[in-house]
């Protein structure tokens, strides 16, 4: 089936498979579709791999889409590197049938040789990529450097001139609040705090994790103690008097696209942008816990600065409710995504302070998270467990992996505790029992976005067991498609690295890799989505500076349909080439994890 536009790889008869009905789109978005489809795709190469290539003694894959006509039964892998004798492999190619399009899968694992390689496939090349130790770590240097490019409230040479010295009017009575500094968000000029935060912690885990090697060029911790001195600036003066931190700085005057926009630099004029002062439970949650880790970090070259994060993250702490006692949950602790930050929250604090009060909390929450896990089988065909609840009053599931993770930080920090081997055991039903089935399902081996009951909204959902359902995509609802699921992947990437470790696993490290392998070009549009790296990458929704070296998309999103959708035709579509903040911060915290 042919479909133009972004939608570049659609198997046929999907939804009818499925039992799921197109419905007519509304007026709005059928001129948006007819806009669409004025955008001729080009081309697509069959063969999907890692950009970047392999570890030595990593497993190494090389996927070929059928599309149509004869099979082929084998693939070369040769050495292109110019070797004084010529080197290379004849691979079988397996048939795998799987969500998203069934294709040919090719496994050289055993090759561990380093050298630079090409596979050939029917007659199609696929990159050039290569087999040596450092293949990924030698990005780290280019996707840190995002944060200097993005940096607000000075200039950035090669970027932008020095900006928005004028930040910002507060929303509720105009007064003036000074909070220059910090990191755009995104391919726009807005500073929202829940993304930005993610920056933080990406740094700081990569300064933690590597230390001083994180760069093969021996720059040392110096470059990534003062982009974070940068970010912070920004956190901190976002810190009210109560101790709880505000919303964003240029999010428009309601969550509107208006204070998207350079200004004059000059206090008091109409282009004077606003700063939102609602707080967000994410956020103290957030906040608290990046304090706490800059805290850890600095203290051995700036003790000063360190007390005075952790100073900060402690009556952000207070002020959402944990004075002198285990921290009651709140209507702060509702969602488990905010639960599971306070967690790491918690944890933090008491690896930068050592008070007793927050191991207890830390544990009095984890026991609240085992509580949201469903730990019965759901489905009689197809078993299904380990996943969490959204809420605690909810039976929606929720898939991230920040929440297992957040159980392994309790473990690693806490061995000696009762519980420890409850919150282990909750992981490996999590890994055993939902992670390792769900990425079966796609030749990708990539983590669905979500589970849920039934069909919340009218688009497809893939039937899974029992009532269970699942999407790749975010769920589009009555649009064409939402925005790409980089970050999903990504933090996913960062747990299943960490499991890999904490259980002496190979499979869940191997899967920390597909995670990253489908964003770096193991992907139906054989794309690599960072920015200088790789070939294909789509050309970034990047408003005010262009191309920024080493950035990170929203990446491929997913249509009604379940099916991939990537911008590839200069569309400037916002939902899957805009850049963000949390895809590189999590980008180059799983690579910390994985290569620590």
């Amino acid at each position: 089936m042919e479909r133009r536009g972004f939608l570049l790889f659609a198997p046929a008869a999907v939804s009818a498979a499925k039992g799921w009905q197109e419905r007519p789109l509304p007026p709005a978005l059928r001129a948006e579709q007819e806009r669409l489809e004025t955008l001729r795709p080009t081309p697509q190469p069959a063969i999907a791999m890692n950009h970047l290539g392999f570890l030595p003694e990593g497993r190494k894959t090389v996927i070929y889409r059928l599309t149509g006509g004869a099979a082929p039964a084998e693939c070369t892998v040769r050495d292109i590197g110019g070797p004084r004798e010529p080197f290379q492999l004849r691979l079988p190619l397996k048939k795998v049938t799987s969500d998203l399009g069934d294709c040919l899968v090719g496994d050289f694992s055993r090759l561990k040789r380093e050298a630079m390689y090409q596979v050939t496939v029917a007659g199609e090349r696929s990159v050039p990529f290569f087999i040596r130790p450092d293949v990924w770590r030698r990005t780290l240097p280019k996707a840190v450097s995002y944060f200097r490019a993005q940096r607000c409230g000075v200039a950035v040479p090669n970027y932008h001139p020095a900006c928005h010295l004028d930040d910002a009017r507060r929303r509720d009575n105009g007064k003036y609040v000074e909070t220059t500094g910090g990191w755009h968000d995104a391919g726009d000029l807005r500073k929202w705090l829940h993304n930005t935060l993610y920056g933080g912690f990406g740094l700081m885990y990569l300064a933690r994790n590597l230390g001083e090697t994180w760069d093969l060029a021996g720059s040392g911790l110096a470059p990534l103690l003062e982009e974070m001195r940068w970010g912070n600036r920004y956190f901190l003066k976002m810190q009210d008097t109560d101790g709880l931190v505000w919303s964003d700085v240029g999010g428009g005057v309601n969550d509107d696209n208006s204070d998207n926009h350079w200004t004059d630099n000059r206090i008091g004029n109409d282009d004077d942008r606003y700063l939102n002062p609602y707080k967000i439970g994410n956020n103290q949650a957030m906040f608290t816990g990046l304090q706490a880790v800059v805290a850890q970090i600095f203290r051995p070259s700036d003790p000063v600065y360190a007390q005075s994060c952790l100073e900060a993250g402690i009556r952000c702490w207070v002020a959402a409710g944990g004075k002198d006692r285990c921290w009651p949950v709140s209507t702060l602790c509702e969602s488990t995504r905010e639960l599971s930050w306070w967690i790491i929250a918690a944890v933090e604090l008491h690896r930068a302070a050592g008070k007793d009060i927050y191991r207890a909390t830390a544990e009095y929450l984890g026991d609240q998270l085992l509580s949201r896990q469903v730990t019965g089988f759901v489905g009689a065909q197809k078993q299904i467990r380990g996943f969490w609840r959204a809420s605690g009053g909810a039976s929606v599931p929720y898939l991230n992996g920040l929440t297992p993770f957040a159980l392994l930080e309790l473990a690693a920090a806490f061995p000696d505790s009762p519980r420890a081997g409850r919150w282990r055991d909750a992981v490996l039903r999590h890994l055993d029992e939902c992670v390792l089935p769900m990425c079966t399902h796609s030749v990708y081996r990539i983590m669905p976005f979500g589970l849920y009951f039934g069909s919340p909204t009218p688009e497809l959902y893939r039937p899974l067991a029992g009532e269970l359902t699942y999407r790749y995509f975010k769920p589009a609802g009555d649009r064409l498609w939402a925005s790409g699921t980089t970050s999903n992947l990504e933090a996913y990437a960062v747990f299943l690295a960490r499991a890999g470790k904490v259980f002496g696993n190979r499979e869940y490290t191997d899967l920390a890799y597909s995670q990253l392998e489908w964003v770096m070009g193991a992907n139906p549009f054989a794309a690599c989505l960072m920015t200088a790296e790789g070939m294909r990458n789509p050309y970034p929704h990047s408003r005010y500076v262009g191309l920024i070296p080493g950035g990170l998309p929203n990446g491929i999103a997913g249509d009604r349909s379940d099916e991939p959708v990537l911008d590839t035709q200069l569309g400037f579509d916002w939902r899957t080439v805009e850049y963000c903040t949390p895809h590189n911060a999590h980008y180059i915290w799983a690579l910390s994890e994985l290569c620590g």
